[in-house]
C-alpha cells in the first residue's frame, strides 16, 4: 500500500506535499496505477510501462491450446509445454521462473492463473492525477499494453512511445535510461499541479 508511505512523506519538512509523484516500472506500472486509484494526494503518476491487465499480457502471447490448458487447470499438459518453451528462450525462462518465485506459485500454470486479479478493471477511472504513460517500441513483455491504459484513463494523461532508434525500444527502456529520465523529468517539470485534497 502506498498510503502509509504518503502519510510518512507528509511528516517530512523537506518534502513538498503538493508535488508528490509516484513512479512504477515493469509490473510496477500496474501496481502504482492501482495504488493511485485509491491514493488521491499525488500530484502526478508515471507508469513505465503502462500495464492494464497482467494476466492478458501472459495468455495473449500463448498458443490457444496452451492458454486453454492453463485456464482449465490441465497443468499436467500445460507445464511440460511451458518447460519446452522456456528451454528455447532465456528471456521466457527468466520471466516465468521469476514469476513463480515472486508469486509463491507451485508451477508456471499456477503462476499465470494467479495473475488474473492484476487488472485495472474498475480502477483506472479512479485515478485523478496527471499521468505519464510510457511505452517502448519493441517491448517484448507489454507490447500494446500502454495503449490500453491510455484508453481507460479519464484523468489528464500523456502517452509517449520511446523508439528503438534512440536505443529506448526495449522493455522499460533498458539501455537508454538517460533518455527515459529526460522524458520523465521534462514532463514532471511542466505537468504536475497540486494534488486535489479529498473532501469530507
Amino acid at each position: 500500500m502506498v498510503t502509509p508511505v504518503v502519510d510518512y512523506a507528509l511528516t517530512r519538512a523537506e518534502i513538498d506535499p503538493d508535488r508528490l509523484v509516484l513512479l512504477g516500472y515493469s509490473l510496477g506500472g500496474y501496481l502504482t496505477a492501482r495504488a493511485a486509484a485509491h491514493e488521491h494526494r499525488l500530484a502526478a503518476l508515471t507508469l513505465d510501462d503502462g500495464l492494464y491487465n497482467y494476466y492478458d499480457a501472459h495468455t495473449q502471447a500463448m498458443p490457444p491450446f496452451l492458454r486453454e490448458w492453463v485456464e482449465t487447470g490441465q497443468d499436467d499438459l500445460a507445464n511440460p509445454v511451458a518447460s519446452l518453451l522456456m528451454k528455447g528462450s532465456t528471456q521466457l525462462r527468466w520471466a516465468l521462473r521469476n514469476g513463480v518465485w515472486a508469486f509463491g506459485a507451485t508451477s508456471v500454470a499456477d503462476y499465470i492463473r494467479r495473475t488474473a486479479d492484476y487488472t485495472l478493471d474498475g480502477a483506472a477511472q479512479l485515478i485523478d492525477c496527471p499521468t505519464l504513460i510510457l511505452d517502448a517500441e519493441n517491448d517484448q513483455f507489454f507490447h500494446g499494453r500502454p495503449q490500453r491504459v491510455q484508453a481507460a484513463l479519464t484523468c489528464p494523461h500523456t502517452l509517449i512511445t520511446l523508439p528503438e532508434t534512440e536505443g529506448a525500444g526495449e522493455h522499460c527502456h533498458m539501455g537508454a535510461m538517460s533518455r527515459f529520465h529526460q522524458i520523465t523529468f521534462d514532463w514532471l517539470d511542466t505537468t504536475p499541479t497540486p494534488a486535489t485534497q479529498p473532501t469530507s
